[in-house]
């Protein structure tokens, strides 16, 4: 069986460590696994340890496989519009697959959907099952909706803007470091946002000549990020700039 599983607790190599009750029932009932059967754990700073199932709602933490930091070291948080329908389970889920470290749905003036009820949860439960597929060491963070305004204030000189005018950088020109990308609704930015978005610092940026969907967007911009962070297009130096 080869299965990974989200702790909330630091492990150390040889520790007796309690299951969490959603984990101890994947792991029993989903994919009836029997006491001696090893499986994946990731611990709460990243770490990767290979398990064993023990009697009752234990397991133990039988081999450290690799030290936490891989992940952080192309850090990519997505603001995203949350888009009509169902496009958002998607957008979360492949969003977790490319690498994303965190998505926040973002409420714009030409929203057409406000996120609310239950579907923060919802996205949450798909990310840490995208996270688990992927092999992931992190579960993306999914937060609670922020409307436009407090996320421009919030990322600043950090944060780039995807917008499809003609003649703004590429997005790989103006991402640096850790960075922050927003991503519009269906309608795209109203003049008020692209103005207050300079206003903040925020960089402008486009991701080639075809219009794309909003999902979409949100995907392929974290992953073309992630790629030139991983493949060392940007600096050390610039990486560490917050």
């Amino acid at each position: 069986m080869v299965t990974r599983i989200f702790l909330e607790d630091r492990l150390e190599p040889g520790e007796v460590f309690a299951l969490p009750r959603g984990e101890d029932h994947h792991l029993r009932r989903v994919l009836r696994a029997r006491s001696g059967e090893r499986f994946e754990a990731v611990d709460a700073v990243g770490r990767l340890f290979m398990a064993e199932l023990r009697e009752g709602a234990s397991a133990e933490a039988v081999e450290l496989l690799n030290e936490a930091g891989v992940e952080e070291r192309a850090e990519v948080w997505l603001y995203q519009a949350v888009p009509k329908g169902k496009r958002m389970d998607l957008l979360v889920e492949k969003a977790t697959e490319v690498g994303v470290a965190g998505i926040t749905p973002l409420v714009c003036e030409r929203s057409v959907v406000r996120p609310g009820g239950n579907k923060v949860e919802r996205w949450r439960r798909i990310a840490e099952s995208a996270a688990r597929q992927a092999l992931r060491l992190r579960v993306p963070e999914v937060r609670e909706p922020v409307v436009f305004r407090e996320a421009v204030r919030e990322v600043r000189e950090r944060g780039v803007l995807l917008h499809n005018s003609p003649g703004l950088d590429p997005l790989e020109e103006r991402a640096r470091g850790a960075v922050a990308l927003l991503v519009g609704p269906e309608g795209g930015w109203s003049a008020n946002e692209i103005e207050e978005a300079l206003r903040c610092g925020l960089s402008l940026a486009q991701l080639g000549p075809f219009r794309l969907r909003s999902e979409t967007a949100g995907v392929v911009a974290v992953a073309r990020v992630r790629a030139m962070l991983e493949n060392g297009t940007v600096t050390e130096d610039e990486r560490s700039h917050r």
